[in-house]
């Protein structure tokens, strides 16, 4: 089985979607300007939604890992 260490990047896509969408909502509270601000948003919590599985992924891929390596030493 390939291992792709897909973790950092999808912490990155994570955390850079959290900071748009965070970021425009709050503009838009401030300012009351939704209508512009909610493709932003949309594009923010997608990146999220894109990065999530890629943690989720590397998270399961490594606990896989660690577990065949212990049943492998014995």
């Amino acid at each position: 089985m390939r291992d792709f260490n897909t973790r950092p990047a999808g912490m990155l896509l994570m955390l850079v979607g959290l900071l748009l969408a965070a970021s425009s909502a709050w503009t838009a509270v401030g300012a009351a300007t939704w209508p512009e601000s909610l493709p932003s948003i949309v594009i923010g919590l997608a990146l999220v939604a894109v990065g999530y599985p890629l943690v989720s992924r590397a998270r399961r891929q490594r606990r896989a890992g660690e577990s065949s390596d212990g049943a492998e030493g014995d």
